[in-house]
């Protein structure tokens, strides 16, 4: 019920008809309710509770016009009254006269300058009308008066960020968490703005807080992912992206992250396996595209293709998808199709190098090199600096052997904006060598092999192996011909053959021979950067056989990592070895270990070290069939030349250990697929079978950062 103190009627009548207005309105006779208001303001023109239902039953009716003249007249009346004026102020925001709402609040604020309603409206009233800084004032005002409002600091930190003031805008959100830890809003604010400014292990740290007090949002941890894989914590961001799909299997963007991080990682089937689970629910053009460039780096060309033709059923004038449908048909040798498809790409996007660069290599495959040329000139017009396109020229005249004044100012002018590309390096030294500059030919392509990381490419090899022979210089002509043939080429094991011949017409060269078979040995070592494998092993010692596991890691910046389940006559456990040191965990692990194994791991440290070559180099050499043997007082080296592997190592009174067979890990390196490890006296023997070989990951290598040398553990405690 309204209170009617404040109403002077002129007559009982006009209180009559007030009252009926209110009944009529309560049964919802919005007509009948407006006129008896109207008849109470004939008989009273200073009613101001009149005015206000009057002016709310009108806009409820929809008719804002007179609505609005029954506001303005109650302004007319009460301009000094803060209730109305706050009344006023609500009534012009919903009508959306803003410009009205704001004088209402103003005049609040002249009336009343510590109303804080009146102050919160305004900050919102200049936020809405985008005058930022106005918002700020009186947000600050605001929370002048009401310090502990975390909603006003959030509001503050809004504009703050909206204005871009966003260091003032962190504190403003910090306080929100300050004054009301489990306010979500604040950390989720925080994180995006440390998201925007590319600082992702502080929004990581933020979005780790949201999650200890709202465990489970999918949405959360799908960011928290991202920032992960943006600071490339690949292993960090596939954890927490497994978590948030054990809630949403099926949430396409999760796993789309989830995808993403796997191609970071080299799983790629574990990438195609999880794209091939979103095409099933959003089976868009970029999903299929990427899926079929998940397939093409398998070189499963067949798969890709199918995915690359889905793609282009729904979108078939994207050039992108077009061009990489293209590389497909390149790769996988369709030079025709690649040329058809490179062309389609080029007619939608003609300023599109990239395609017509391939579209050019097309050409070429298809012994079209006046249409190749052409091409890459008009890269190069268009283009003065593009890299590919000035190297594959160059590199095509060098081969051809024509306008070769031409090809090295284009081999010149990209060495010199890119001095350390191997193969730009490659191109520029072989170019020399066409020119019969050897001296200058053998520079460049020794920076070419000699780049980080190490440039292991057959062609540069067999380039160096012409080049040391037009040099005479044989040794390093027969090492670079077998890296050529241990890489893949074929030429180069004709050329090793006549080379072997020369060095058994001229004894004076075996001794040079022998030094450069152990080199070519161990840069076969050398090229496994890292791995991870695991060796069945089978132990026979005191007339007692064991079977066990193994697991090695290695990596050539860390060292080697034996990792033992608890299955031996001693306990579980792992040793670490670099050049420098070997480590038991836990320590009484050495104690418990056999003597063999302790001496083996002995050698691994000499064979890690860097005095390793010297030892090969300062032995007796000789030969037996196709195997080169070291030989000092402390160990025996064999090598099988042919194969240019490590066949077997001896220390002399103690162990053998022979690699009976290899398995390819990569293009470029194999590693012991079977071996055996011996000690006379004793007759232990451990026969070693691969069973798993794979790339090491992130939560590997954390396994080399967290080893200690702590002698307080006992395998009993481990």
């Amino acid at each position: 019920m309204l209170c009617f103190e404040s109403l002077s009627f002129a007559s009982y009548e006009g209180y009559k008809s007030y009252l009926k207005g209110l009944l009529a309105l309560k049964k919802g006779k919005t007509d009948v309710a407006i006129s008896e208001f109207e008849r109470t303001l004939s008989y009273d023109s200073n009613a101001t509770t009149v005015y206000k239902d009057l002016a709310l039953t009108q806009l409820q009716q929809g008719n804002i016009v007179n609505a609005l003249e029954s506001a303005k007249k109650l302004q007319e009346l009460e301009k000094d009254n803060v209730k109305t004026q706050m009344f006023l102020g609500s009534f012009y925001l919903s009508v959306n006269e803003l410009a009205l709402a704001k004088q209402s609040w103003e005049k609040v604020l002249e009336l009343e300058p510590d109303n804080e309603m009146a102050t919160v409206y305004l900050a919102s009233y200049y936020y809405s009308d985008n005058k930022l800084k106005e918002s700020i004032d009186y947000w600050t005002k605001f929370l002048e008066q009401q310090p502990e409002s975390a909603e006003g600091y959030f509001q503050l930190g809004l504009t703050q960020e909206k204005l871009g003031m966003l260091d003032e805008a962190l504190e403003s959100y910090k306080k929100v968490n300050e004054i009301k830890s489990e306010a979500q809003e604040g950390y989720l604010a925080r994180a995006r703005i440390y998201e925007n400014k590319k600082e992702y292990n502080l929004a990581i740290q933020e979005y780790k807080e949201y999650a200890k007090l709202f465990s489970g949002n999918v949405a959360i941890l799908t960011y928290l992912g991202k920032c992960y894989f943006e600071e490339k914590k690949y292993a960090e961001a596939e954890e927490v992206a497994l978590k948030a799909k054990e809630v949403s299997p099926d949430n396409v963007v999760l796993n789309y992250l989830l995808g993403m991080i796997y191609e970071k990682q080299g799983k790629i089937d574990d990438a195609i396996e999880t794209f091939e689970s979103i095409v099933k629910v959003e089976p868009i053009a970029s999903n299929y595209t990427r899926l079929g460039y998940y397939y093409a780096l398998k070189q499963d060309f067949k798969a890709a293709e199918k995915q690359f033709d889905k793609a282009l059923a729904i979108e078939p004038l994207n050039s992108e998808i077009l061009y990489l449908a293209g590389l497909n048909y390149f790769d996988s040798k369709k030079y025709n199709k690649a040329k058809e498809v490179l062309e389609q790409s080029l007619y939608l996007r003609p300023d599109f190098l990239d395609a017509k660069f391939y579209l050019a290599l097309s050409y070429d495959r298809l012994k079209n090199f006046n249409k190749t040329e052409q091409l890459l000139k008009e890269i190069i017009e268009v283009d003065p600096n593009n890299e590919k396109s000035l190297n594959y020229l160059g590199y095509s005249y060098t081969e051809k052997i024509i306008h070769l004044d031409e090809a090295e100012q284009m081999l010149t002018k990209v060495v010199d904006l890119h001095p350390n590309v191997s193969a730009y390096l490659d191109s520029l030294g072989w170019l020399y060598y066409r020119k019969k500059n050897y001296e200058l030919a053998e520079q460049y392509i020794f920076k070419a092999v000699n780049t980080t990381p190490k440039f292991f490419d057959k062609d540069v090899y067999e380039h160096l192996g012409d080049i040391s022979i037009e040099l005479k210089k044989l040794s390093q002509a027969w090492l670079s011909y077998a890296i050529a043939y241990d890489l893949g080429s074929k030429t180069a094991k004709k050329k090793l053959n006549l080379l072997d011949k020369k060095f058994a017409q001229e004894k004076n060269l075996q001794k040079d021979k022998f030094k450069v078979v152990a080199e070519r040995a161990i840069l076969n070592f050398h090229r496994i950067a890292s791995l991870k494998a695991g060796y069945k092993l089978n132990i026979k010692i005191n007339n007692t056989t064991i079977s066990s596991y193994m697991t090695v890691l290695f990596t050539r910046k860390f060292g080697l990592l034996f990792e033992f389940p608890p299955k031996l006559s001693f306990q579980g456990g792992s040793v670490y070895i670099d050049n420098d040191k070997i480590e038991f965990n836990p320590q009484a692990m050495k104690e418990n270990i056999p003597e063999e194994f302790s001496s083996m791991f002995d050698f691994a440290k000499i064979i890690l070290s860097k005095d390793f070559i010297n030892l090969i180099f300062s032995s007796n050499i000789s030969q037996k069939g196709n195997i080169i043997i070291y030989d000092n007082k402390d160990y025996t080296i064999k090598i099988d030349s042919k194969a240019g592997m490590f066949k077997e190592f001896i220390k002399k009174d103690s162990f053998n250990l022979k690699f009976n067979s290899y398995k390819p890990y990569n293009d470029i390196s194999k590693v012991p697929l079977n071996a055996t490890f011996t000690a006379d006296k004793t007759k232990f023997k451990c026969v070693c079978d691969l069973q798993k070989i794979s790339k090491i990951s992130m939560t590997d290598l954390q396994k080399f950062s967290g080893i200690n040398n702590d002698d307080s553990k006992s395998s009993g405690q481990d």
